[in-house]
């Protein structure tokens, strides 16, 4: 089962060495408590060094990644804390190891790369670009141009290869349409960066509209009216919380795997999805559980032999999860 991907977190790596290998945090409180007890210059300063840190840890676990043959990696959402926060006004040219930030980063992607390992990201759900509330599409706008920002420091390229990954998030109101939405949808999109719009797909979400028949519905007009290829990320624990009338795992996944198109010049390929896998607890069926199941296994999508779906693993318990469900998967 080498087509499980590792979501942001070592849980093995952080074992070993839990303050090496976890990523370190922010809070705005924190940052001004440090502004006003030693000066804003010494709290960009840890903040840079928490940031180096965390790019570090990247790359860490993207080694980590190699050495388990784990060939997918979603990166933290946690990596630059702060830095696209409005009322702390920092940017990454302000962190004074700007350079030693982007070193990392770029050979971080360079091994990555150089093993055949895919990184993707899945910018936080405050990301609304189906909002009519301008301000909240202007904050979703500058944190999207960042995130891509981050994956072109890498080396990854603008492409669904190396997906930035959102939730709609938007409820309709009244009597607006699916069809209003996306509209707005690409309108907002379009003012983003080149980085955002190639790379950006679109996930089921666990209540509200966006099932997966919604999902798909939505790709399907922005690809039809804008030419615009938005594919669907396939939530099994989203599609099991909020079901489309059919509620069947491998049709719904394959469903979603036709949205991806390769939309490279001269090549209509499919692409290889990334897909996310977990499940619930008892008591809280949305909640992602510790371990996977036994038996609970994705299913096997591939829409071209080569280009099988790659399955993010969602739940707490990380690679040690995939470790455990590559070994109950072996011996059953």
């Amino acid at each position: 089962m080498n087509n499980l991907g590792l979501t942001c977190i070592s849980e093995e790596l952080k074992d070993k060495d839990k303050k090496k290998y976890s990523f370190q945090t922010m809070t705005r409180k924190r940052f001004n408590d440090l502004c006003v007890r030693d000066g804003k210059n010494e709290a960009i300063e840890e903040l840079s060094q928490r940031i180096l840190h965390n790019v570090r840890v990247t790359r860490y676990i993207i080694r980590h990644c190699i050495s388990n043959n784990i060939l997918h990696y979603r990166l933290s959402s946690a990596l630059f804390p702060l830095v696209t926060d409005e009322k702390t006004e920092v940017t990454l040219n302000d962190l004074p190891d700007k350079v030693l930030i982007q070193e990392e980063l770029e050979f971080a992607g360079k091994i990555a790369k150089d093993f055949g390992i895919s990184i993707g990201s899945h910018p936080d759900q405050f990301n609304v670009l189906a909002s009519a509330n301008r301000d909240a599409v202007s904050r979703t706008i500058n944190e999207l141009n960042f995130q891509a920002s981050v994956l072109d420091m890498l080396g990854l390229p603008q492409d669904h290869t190396a997906p930035m990954n959102i939730h709609i998030n938007y409820t309709p109101q009244a009597d607006e349409t699916l069809e209003v939405i996306a509209t707005r949808f690409f309108r907002n999109l379009s003012m983003c960066d080149k980085g955002v719009y190639k790379r950006l797909t679109i996930e089921n979400e666990d209540k509200g509209f966006f099932n997966v028949d919604n999902c798909i519905k939505f790709s399907d007009y922005l690809f039809e009216t804008f030419n615009a290829n938005i594919p669907v990320c396939y939530d099994n624990l989203h599609d099991f919380c909020n079901p489309s009338e059919d509620h069947n795992v491998s049709f719904q996944a394959e469903r979603c795997a036709y949205t991806w198109v390769n939309q490279g010049e001269g090549d209509n390929d499919f692409l290889a999805p990334v897909f996310h896998w977990s499940e619930g607890t008892p008591e809280k069926p949305r909640s992602h559980a510790e371990y996977f199941a036994l038996g609970n296994s994705p299913p096997h999508i591939a829409i071209d032999p080569k280009k099988e779906v790659k399955w993010e693993c969602e739940v707490k318990g990380k690679d040690k999860a995939i470790r455990l469900l590559r070994k109950n998967s072996y011996c059953s």
